[in-house]
């Protein structure tokens, strides 16, 4: 199957400038931090151009530290500060970006191109937050749903997609970080994306944060529990198309848990969404030896498609890159999406909206 590569701009939303009631700072702007005592402030942010890289910040004769950032691109940035080597969140902005091991300030700049993550005059479907008892983990387990505009009131059956968070976060983060609810239901109203049921279940098995000996048997636990408990609560309960044309995975890079649960269950679902993580040729070869001659099937080629979002300064780069390259080989029709950004929430909700455009058409 042939593969295809998106223009990088194709995102961009056209449309009126938009304020939202979030907090919103204009494309260029300053930060301020007042500690006369510091010996050193430095700003660290999602919206800066290279990965993992923090600004230093000055100090005037009073004690105030800034910087001016920018001219920013029309979208949600998250920030903190570092005084002295201790982050610190900003107490004048109440707007958190919440995590497993960190906190973040978050703020808007709004414009052309941020339409589509805020919250516009169209109709919005609803989140339930639900509990349901997981019999492979025997204890009770919370996952979120979005319902899109008209699911209520309506009889009609649903696709599904069973979308992760990454491993910083929890099951709310596609939605109080993501802005998943949001993005689909203005894609919803343009008519870019089919309405579709989304299920975004907490990854972790196991107490985060996890060492690296027990990424595995978290993983393992995981995709057991999605086949055992998640998928059959659904589609028990919602109205909710049960064929593998009509169900879809994808999400975030918790290391190697999208690629893991999918090989493990390859012909439960026909479309797989990577918005910024791939696949090193290691572990590819290790799902080739765990489940010989799983991936080059015809069957299987043929059937499924495969969606990768990354950018090109990315941490996650090389992965995305090697899946890019390798799963057309092996005749996957693989659509992938490349940015010139990092690995942090500005990119994976443009992602987002990518794939989930993409799915069941």
């Amino acid at each position: 199957m042939a593969s295809k590569t998106i223009d990088r701009n194709s995102l961009m939303f056209p449309g009126k400038e938009y304020v939202s009631s979030n907090i919103y700072w204009e494309p260029g702007s300053y930060f301020r931090f007042f500690d006369p005592d510091a010996k050193e402030v430095i700003l660290a942010g999602d919206f800066l151009k290279t990965q993992n890289v923090a600004e230093q910040m000055e100090k005037d004769s009073q004690g105030l530290w800034e910087i001016t950032v920018g001219p920013l691109s029309p979208d949600i940035y998250s920030y903190s500060f570092l005084i002295d080597g201790i982050r610190i969140l900003d107490q004048d902005n109440g707007w958190i970006k919440p995590g497993v091991t960190r906190t973040e300030n978050m703020f808007l700049v709004p414009g052309p191109g941020a339409e589509f993550l805020q919250e516009l005059p169209v109709p919005h479907g609803e989140i339930r937050i639900v509990y349901y008892y997981s019999s492979v983990l025997n204890e009770i387990k919370r996952m979120h749903i979005y319902f899109p505009p008209g699911y209520r009131t309506s009889a009609e059956s649903y696709p599904v997609l069973y979308l992760l968070h990454g491993g910083g976060d929890y099951d709310d983060g596609w939605i109080s970080i993501g802005r998943a609810n949001l993005i689909m239901d203005n894609l919803i109203a343009q008519g870019r994306s089919k309405p579709m049921v989304i299920v975004m279940p907490v990854i972790w098995t196991l107490t985060p944060p996890l060492s690296s000996e027990l990424r595995q048997e978290n993983n393992d636990l995981f995709s057991e529990s999605l086949m055992k408990d998640i998928i059959p609560f659904i589609e028990q309960h919602y109205r909710i198309q049960d064929s593998p044309e009509n169900r879809a995975i994808g999400g975030l890079s918790y290391p190697n848990i999208l690629p893991d649960v999918f090989f493990a269950n390859i012909d439960k679902f026909n479309y797989i969404g990577f918005t910024s993580n791939g696949l090193s040729s290691e572990r590819l070869e290790y799902y080739q030896n765990k489940w010989p001659g799983r991936i080059a099937s015809k069957e299987n080629s043929n059937r499924i498609k495969i969606w990768i979002g990354d950018g090109l300064n990315a941490s996650t780069y090389a992965g995305y890159k090697n899946l890019a390259e390798v799963m057309p080989e092996y005749g996957y029709h693989t659509t992938f999406y490349e940015t010139d950004g990092i690995h942090g929430w500005p990119w994976f909700r443009r992602y987002f909206a990518e794939f989930s455009a993409y799915l069941f058409k």
